[in-house]
């Protein structure tokens, strides 16, 4: 099997930010950089996809009347009755969490394994949306090599939450109070994105944080 070598290895960066705070925009102006993304929340949903064994957990622990029809997890339903419950919420996250570890390390390991030095990435970027709110020890997660925070005004994280999700103000600020504030996000920043212009700006800071980095 070949591996990148020491001097090729890929740092591996968590990238975190608030409810609408921009991180989709910048994941994906980082892809365009021909940067990898690995998606926490996307890999949160294929482990409880149809079938899974992820999935039949869940239902064990909380019960069928969280499985739809087509076999799917109903997540809305599921993330209303935690939302306010930190006891069930901290049931299904310790349910969760080492699943989804288990397979951000598959991943990570998958971009170490490449398969010539020219193809190992500078960086590859784990996109965890709760990753401040996950740290309990003082630690950061042992395969992250930097955090990179996207930071954004809570006015500008109501605006385009609501937006792009069609939810109320009071609704966005009810999330907004379960994550981790702006100052906690910021004081575990290795590096910060600033998204409180337009995508202009957000396109250029990114190329020169990439250049300077």
């Amino acid at each position: 099997m070949h591996t990148c070598n020491s001097s090729k290895t890929p740092r591996i960066i968590g990238l975190t930010g608030g409810i609408g705070s921009g991180k989709t925009t910048v994941c994906k102006l980082l892809a365009q950089h021909g940067f990898p993304i690995i998606d926490a929340d996307e890999i949160a949903r294929q482990i409880v996809a149809p079938g899974s064994p992820g999935l039949q957990s869940v239902i064990r622990l909380f019960g069928q009347q969280y499985l739809q029809k087509d076999g799917h997890l109903n997540r809305t339903k599921l993330r209303d009755y935690i939302f306010n419950d930190p006891q069930q919420k901290d049931r299904l996250e310790s349910l969760l969490h080492p699943l989804i570890r288990q397979q951000i390390l598959k991943e990570i390991q998958f971009y170490r394994e490449k398969e010539n030095e020219q193809a190992c990435p500078k960086w590859v970027f784990v996109a965890i949306p709760l990753l401040i709110e996950s740290i309990h020890d003082g630690q950061k997660p042992d395969y992250l090599d930097e955090i990179w925070v996207v930071d954004s005004s809570e006015e500008d994280q109501m605006r385009r939450a609501s937006k792009r999700d069609g939810q109320s103000t009071e609704q966005i600020k009810k999330i907004m109070n379960q994550q981790a504030s702006r100052k906690q996000r910021l004081q575990w920043a290795d590096r910060v994105i600033h998204n409180h212009g337009d995508l202009k700006n957000l396109q250029d800071q990114i190329s020169t944080l990439l250049e300077n980095a």
